[in-house]
């Protein structure tokens, strides 16, 4: 789930790893230092947004999808429920949005 950075608050202590992305740029992965559980990501490639590992959440259910994304990378077995817009990878204007 992302969001925008401006809008997100940690409290806490986290640990992070960076991965190359798609994007040639890195991918910041933030994950618990007690039990390693992956939390959220920070984009290098889309800095103004945090991607939120939705089994994190306490109510995931108060979230309602807007959109999928990286749709290219999904298994023939995982469809979309409902009629979501789906983009094959990052929509542009989410990369423009700051």
């Amino acid at each position: 789930m992302g969001m925008p950075k401006s809008q997100f608050k940690v409290y806490g202590e986290t640990r992070s790893y960076a991965v190359r992305g798609i994007s040639g740029l890195n991918a910041i992965r933030h994950f618990c230092p007690s039990c390693g559980s992956l939390l959220f990501g920070t984009p290098e490639a889309v800095p103004h947004a945090v991607i939120i590992c939705v089994g994190t959440l306490d109510e995931p259910s108060v979230f309602q999808p807007q959109a999928v994304m990286f749709k290219r990378d999904r298994h023939a077995w995982d469809l979309t429920a409902g009629a979501l817009p789906e983009f094959e990878m990052m929509p542009p204007a989410a990369n423009e949005r700051g």
